[in-house]
């Protein structure tokens, strides 16, 4: 007899409806709503600033590469032997947002973690050509600056898909790797040519394609669709770091996650996979049962290389 997946949590279920009342998946059932959205962001665009909370039992400094600011959040409260680079969310079209921040906070504190957030350009004013380029470019320098074998980068919704792209770019220039690559709801095949998203695009209550189509042309730019720096579905895996991944069964991401996770596991990288049952987009995110839970997983994920190597310390007897 089959077994009954659980049933989302009561706060997960009034963040759900939540989502599906708030305005974005209508924005994106039209093209010429999104391009109008993104005109009217742009009247109103102010500088970037890391929210004042960040500084109580941290420190935030900026180092800017490539024209992006790029800030970095210490705890007070050290060592800090892991680096979490974090790229968010919100399609390529929205800034970071206060719970983004939040998070941050939350994993300096909980890992104990440097974390360096990229402010990258959004479209139309930056594509992917120039943005893999440049978080590659981050990424190496935090791997140089911080030491080798500590440096995870970890990704939420389209910030997933920046995050493995470079990690692809890193992977194929050599030298110091990535200890970890940390998914979560990543948006990696940017041609919506799975058939499973008709199908997913009735549950999610975020997403519809014509509006995550034009995204996607916005964000490919000169590139063709199915280049790996917009759909890093399409790139090779051989040679990855362990990948870490969280989808919910009720985004239009899942069938992402799903064929990521089937093809790490045939090249033989080590993938630990989440999928919440009736979860939504970014449920890893949220004030909820599921999503602290979820946290958890993360936090300990990014201490593992720690953990391997007082191991490997121990057994050589160092």
């Amino acid at each position: 007899m089959a077994t009954e997946a659980p049933r989302p949590s009561f706060q997960t279920r009034a963040v759900t409806a939540l989502l599906a009342v708030g305005g974005q998946k209508k924005l994106l059932g039209r093209p010429e709503q999104l391009r109008a959205a993104m005109e009217k962001r742009d009247r109103r665009a102010k500088e970037v600033r890391p929210p004042a909370f960040l500084r109580k039992g941290a420190t935030v400094t900026r180092d800017d590469l490539d024209g992006w600011p790029v800030f970095r959040i210490t705890p007070s409260a050290g060592p800090t032997d892991v680096t979490v680079v974090f790229l968010h969310g919100g399609g390529f079209f929205r800034e970071i947002v206060r719970p983004h921040w939040s998070f941050v906070r939350e994993l300096g504190a909980a890992i104990p973690a440097q974390v360096v957030v990229p402010i990258y350009p959004l479209i139309p004013h930056g594509s992917a050509a120039d943005m893999v380029s440049t978080t590659a470019a981050i990424l190496a320098r935090t791997i140089e600056q911080r030491g080798s074998g500590k440096t995870v980068v970890m990704g939420n919704s389209a910030g997933g898909s920046l995050a493995l792209a470079a990690a692809h770019v890193l992977r194929d220039q050599g030298g110091p790797q990535l200890s970890r690559i940390v998914l979560i709801s990543a948006w990696l095949d940017a041609t919506l040519s799975d058939p499973a998203l008709a199908e997913l695009e009735q549950v999610d209550p975020l997403h519809q394609r014509p509006g995550m189509a034009e995204i996607a042309r916005l964000y490919a730019g000169n590139l063709d669709i199915h280049d790996p720096r917009v759909s890093p579905l399409f790139g090779a895996v051989d040679g990855l770091p362990p990948l870490t991944v969280f989808c919910g069964t009720h985004e239009m991401v899942l069938p992402d996650a799903r064929t990521l996770t089937r093809r790490a596991e045939a090249a033989g990288v080590p993938v630990d996979y989440h999928e919440g049952p009736g979860l939504p987009h970014n449920y890893a995110l949220m004030p909820t049962p599921e999503g602290r839970a979820a946290r958890k997983i993360i936090v300990d994920a990014c201490r593992a290389p720690l953990l391997s190597a007082a191991t490997g310390d121990r057994e050589s007897g160092r």
